[in-house]
């Protein structure tokens, strides 16, 4: 297989443009495809990525984490999207004109996730559980203060938001603020003894959210990071959606693990049964077939048309169907 130089797809790229511009459409002939493998993409799939703004409980404030992605457990049948598509300016989806080498038989052994490593450590699922006797003191963010204090406001009442609201970020902390600002002690050093109850958070606001029916755990954390105003609150719960995405997550952790059991598992080797392409130069219009392997023979189908398919068109796909095979 002829390998494609950058230099070649970007002589391509100047001459469609330059077609374009006179009203004309080049031909399939013509066509000048990037081929990308398949190994690659998984590749891309389970390595390392930056996620910044990341809450870690180990810290108590924001930062940037990597991410990575790997599978638990092979299940019997496995799909595989290919995003052949970018966002351009104005958010307009753009189709990527690429070929994907997918060979008939994949072996993902290697992205199986072996749960915590050697060096790692799993983050505090809340507060330190520690000595109760001799809580620690909070600590404010100095970003968070920071950030507050050259926006004209008090150090020490800068630090008093950033405590208050658990170091969760800049506007739960300008929240605060602006509803404490006629505090008495707002902007005084703050001692030992002027530290928040970590536990102690207004009940009657909790209520009065969870009757506007948000689920009490969200409502308690809303309240936290609002200082107890109910207005600022209800916002925070309304622009935090992933907060209700983890309360029903760690709800539900229980049934998850009961019904691990009966979730399939076995070998990471797969064998290509089916796909599905797409016929058509751009998101907004097209023409969608399926190859399916059948008794042996790849068909076509499109639309009510079935035919055997004589010139298989596998790198053209943007879903694959794989079968788990034992060995």
């Amino acid at each position: 297989m002829k390998r494609l130089t950058k230099e070649q797809l970007e002589v391509f790229h100047e001459k469609k443009a330059a077609m374009d511009l006179d009203g004309k459409e080049v031909s399939n002939e013509e066509i000048v495809r990037p081929r990308v493998p398949l190994e690659a993409c998984l590749a891309s799939f389970s390595g390392g990525e930056e996620v910044p703004d990341f809450y870690s409980t180990a810290l108590n404030s924001k930062t940037t984490a990597i991410k990575t992605a790997g599978f638990k457990t092979f299940p019997d049948y496995l799909v595989l999207q290919m995003r052949k598509f970018v966002m351009e300016a104005g958010w307009v989806p753009k189709k990527l004109d690429v070929y994907i080498d997918v060979p008939d038989i994949i072996d993902i052994s290697h992205m199986r996730s072996n749960g915590v490593q050697p060096g790692e450590e799993l983050l505090p699922e809340g507060a330190s559980c520690g000595n109760k006797a001799e809580p620690a003191r909070p600590v404010a963010n100095e970003d968070i203060v920071s950030q507050l204090a050259n926006m004209g406001f008090n150090y020490f009442a800068c630090q008093r938001a950033a405590i208050n609201t658990s170091n969760a970020g800049l506007e739960e902390a300008m929240n605060w603020l602006l509803s404490h600002m006629e505090d008495p002690d707002i902007n005084e050093p703050i001692s030992q003894d002027a530290m928040p109850a970590e536990d102690t958070i207004d009940e009657a606001s909790v209520q009065t959210l969870v009757s506007f029916g948000f689920p009490e755990d969200v409502s308690r954390m809303a309240v936290k990071a609002s200082g107890g105003n109910i207005e600022r609150a209800t916002e925070w719960v309304l622009t935090h959606p992933e907060a209700s995405s983890s309360v029903s997550a760690d709800s539900s952790a229980s049934n998850v693990k009961d019904d691990e059991s009966h979730i399939p598992d076995g070998s990471g080797r797969y064998k290509l049964i089916a796909f599905v392409s797409h016929m058509g130069t751009s998101t907004h219009c097209g023409h969608y077939v399926a190859h399916i392997l059948k008794d042996g023979r790849w068909t076509i189908f499109n639309d009510n048309k079935v035919a055997a398919s004589v010139d298989l068109p596998k790198d053209m796909g943007y879903l694959y169907f794989f079968q788990r095979i034992s060995s």
